[in-house]
């Protein structure tokens, strides 16, 4: 039955959520000397960066040992946004999801408010997806959960 999931999961990433995947699929191209396995389906690269990106088939992570862990378990929940959402996915989470983390006055909102990052709806829906699929802890900066 795993393996049914899989290929299902696959078959609709590629196929409904295309547009991201060819995006994840470009810039997996460019990290290809970045270590990947293989994370429920979904094709994980440890990157030098800050935090995480979810394009379809393909998550790109920072960090190591259980930070990473849960950050996998964050960005999944963003390819299960992309099953959801399917053409929808870049303009209503990725465009969303990228000027909540890169604006400065998000950033400066963040911070002066101490507003988790996870408070915007494409995160926490990324957080709770994840975590009711895989049963396993996501990121969350907020230091009382």
């Amino acid at each position: 039955m795993k393996g049914i999931r899989f290929a299902a999961y696959i078959l609709v990433q590629c196929t409904w959520g295309l547009l991201q995947t060819l995006a994840g699929a470009a810039v997996f191209m460019l990290s290809l000397s970045d270590p990947h396995d293989f994370y429920h389906g979904c094709l994980r690269t440890k990157k030098k960066m800050v935090g995480g990106v979810s394009l379809g088939l393909f998550i790109f992570v920072s960090g190591e040992g259980e930070e990473m862990e849960k950050m996998s378990v964050h960005e999944y929940g963003h390819t299960l946004q992309s099953l959801l959402l399917g053409p929808l996915y870049l303009p209503v989470i990725g465009v969303v999801s990228g000027l909540w983390c890169a604006l400065p006055v998000f950033e400066r909102l963040r911070r002066e408010k101490h507003i988790s990052y996870y408070a915007c709806f494409t995160e926490s829906w990324a957080n709770v997806l994840g975590e009711k699929a895989l049963r396993q802890p996501s990121a969350n900066d907020d230091p009382n959960a």
